[in-house]
């Protein structure tokens, strides 16, 4: 029994290492994915579409990265005219065959590097004298330039380069240099950075100082009038709504005595009739009412005085001081 425990042991892990080993070996998620990029990369290259295998390629490298890849994107950024891009991937290829013992790659590399160094454009960046503020940066198209790449040679690629240099408490220094052509070498002087806030004037420099707006006194005598006429055409339209209801309130009581054409059947039917008489006529006096109520109302607002504006400024003179008002109607 022992011996046979022994065994299944034995067997146990023979099993798991098994099922460990088949699992290393196969591929993960992400290395899959790399090399279906890489696939569709190739075909677009070999079809001429090298603008749409670039992309590809790059997240083939950045999930999965190999020497082979980054081949195949140095000579893609090559084809579409990256060459800063292309000679810094050849460069980098050029390293990683060398480290593999992969002299073939190796040599390829090198090669297609040296025959891009005469055709990249250049920036180089030079920093005036003097010393730098704390805080003191300078950045190209937004990443940070290293203290070693002041005064050499940078490669870049084609398109607009923006150089800044910024301090706090500092106006930030901006250019933009266009690179339009092949092997295009351009320089960006930094000047010593200004501070953000100027010197306060001194005491002897005369300051205009702008005339302080003439003070303005609105005056409105019809303001009292139109208020009034909205509240007596506000009243109207509520007596004019008042009397419409009456009225068709009155119609279906009239109609309901079912007297026909003065005649009653009852006389009940006849008071019934002679109620929703007076109700209609009440309410045609109320309507009446409302009416006039929104004439008067509109009448009060339309013959109200306009409003005037007046503007007083002060005078003075040698022997005599005062105010001068002026009025707009």
């Amino acid at each position: 029994m022992p011996a046979m425990s022994g065994q299944v042991r034995a067997i146990a892990t023979m099993l798991v290492c098994a099922l460990a080993t088949t699992a290393a070996a196969q591929p993960s998620e992400a290395v899959k994915k790399a090399d279906a990029l890489f696939q569709e990369g190739r075909k677009l290259l070999d079809s001429g579409d090298a603008a749409a295998a670039c992309p590809k390629f790059e997240e083939s490298q950045r999930l999965d990265p190999g020497l082979g890849t980054l081949l195949n994107l140095a000579d893609c950024y090559e084809r579409t005219g990256r060459l800063a891009s292309a000679l810094t991937a050849f460069r980098s290829a050029e390293e990683q065959a060398r480290r593999l013992g992969e002299k073939k790659r190796e040599v390829a590399a090198a090669d297609r590097a040296r025959a891009l160094e005469g055709r990249v454009s250049r920036v180089t960046i030079t920093l005036a004298p003097g010393d730098r503020p704390a805080g003191f940066e300078v950045r190209r198209n937004g990443a940070a330039v290293t203290a070693l790449d002041f005064g050499r040679s940078i490669a870049v690629d084609p398109g607009a380069i923006t150089i800044e240099a910024m301090a706090p408490g500092f106006t930030t220094f901006r250019k933009v240099v266009d690179i339009t052509t092949a092997a295009s070498n351009q320089q960006v002087d930094v000047p010593v950075l200004t501070p953000a806030t100027a010197a306060p004037p001194d005491d002897h420099t005369p300051i205009d100082t702008p005339a302080p707006p003439r003070p303005t006194t609105s005056v409105d005598p019809g303001a009292g009038r139109r208020r009034l006429g909205l509240v007596v055409g506000g009243i109207g339209v509520a007596g004019l709504g008042a009397g419409v209801a009456i009225g068709l309130v009155a119609k279906g009581r009239y109609a309901d005595a079912g007297c026909d054409g003065g005649v009653c059947a009852t006389t009940a039917d006849l008071d019934a009739a002679n109620d929703a008489r007076s109700l209609g006529t009440v309410g045609t006096i109320v309507g009446g009412v409302g009416a006039v109520a929104i004439a008067a109302g509109a009448v009060l607002w339309l013959t109200a005085p306009k409003a005037r504006t007046l503007e007083v400024a002060p005078t003075a003179s040698a022997d005599s001081a005062g105010v001068v008002v002026v009025g707009r109607f």
